[in-house]
């Protein structure tokens, strides 16, 4: 039995144990978000058009991730719906960023490696790069925005008589807690994958010039920026839209009420 087979059957087990049948659900939703990324590198590497496959399968990890938390229907559309906004946001953002950093392909740092390989593959790697950097955010987004739209829910449940201004601080206290540990999970991850390279510099003898413009490090910074600017921007456009549904409600329950003291 290979490692990875083990910590499955280990990782599927305490699921069930702990999240029931909802831990059944994000382990398969685990496997079929690998299914959809290993779908979209075939794609690309076909050379069907990187931006449409990105966006397409963006959309479809998004959808699998915020489903498979079992929330209530209200909360599930309002975490997609400012999951998507959030992610073209990030693509509009990322697409200048990429050209403009110029930290795409490979590095020196790889040049042993790649020794005696053929770099024509035939993909653009500004593409490639683009791709890469917005697919590392979609996890921290979705993970953010169910929360944010799960606790507010869970306010307005508690408290059905809140006003909206009171929602909007209560909401706005609850996501500022949420967001603080989202942004902290994405910097462990970040320090967690980057102590190697920074061991690497600094038994190479880099300098702070050098380290800053190395493209491993560029690319890596750049992918931690993309995914805290993601998870902040979240807590505004979850708002926002649970306030505007909520106005909504009221106003047609108003309506509603109106039209039956009317009769």
């Amino acid at each position: 039995m290979s490692v990875t087979l083990m910590l499955s059957l280990i990782l599927l087990a305490l699921m069930i144990i702990i999240g029931g049948m909802k831990g059944i659900g994000a382990f398969v939703s685990l496997w079929i978000n690998f299914a959809i990324m290993v779908v979209m590198i075939m794609l690309i590497n076909f050379q069907f058009n990187a931006m449409a496959v990105l966006l397409v399968g963006g959309a479809f990890l998004l959808t699998v991730t915020i489903l498979s938390a079992g929330a209530d229907e209200r909360t599930t559309t309002i975490a997609l719906m400012a999951s998507f906004i959030v992610m073209f946001a990030l693509v509009i953002l990322i697409l200048p960023a990429e050209h403009l950093a110029m930290a795409q392909g490979f590095a020196e740092e790889n040049s042993e490696e790649l020794e005696g390989l053929s770099l024509g593959i035939n993909i653009n790697f500004v593409t490639l790069g683009i791709v890469a950097a917005l697919l590392a955010t979609l996890g921290a987004i979705a993970e953010a925005a169910i929360a944010i739209a799960a606790g507010i829910g869970e306010l307005l449940a508690d408290q059905p008589n809140m006003s909206l201004a009171s929602l909007a601080r209560s909401g706005q206290h609850l996501g500022q807690q949420i967001i603080g540990t989202a942004v902290n999970t994405v910097l462990f991850g970040f320090m967690a994958d980057f102590l190697s390279l920074a061991i690497w510099f600094g038994k190479l003898h880099y300098s702070l010039g050098e380290i800053v413009n190395a493209k491993l490090f560029t690319s890596s910074m750049l992918s931690l920026l993309y995914a805290i600017l993601g998870v902040i921007v979240i807590l505004p456009i979850t708002m926002a839209i649970f306030l505007w549904q909520q106005r909504r409600q009221l106003q047609t329950d108003m309506g509603t009420n109106h039209d039956y003291d009317g009769k």
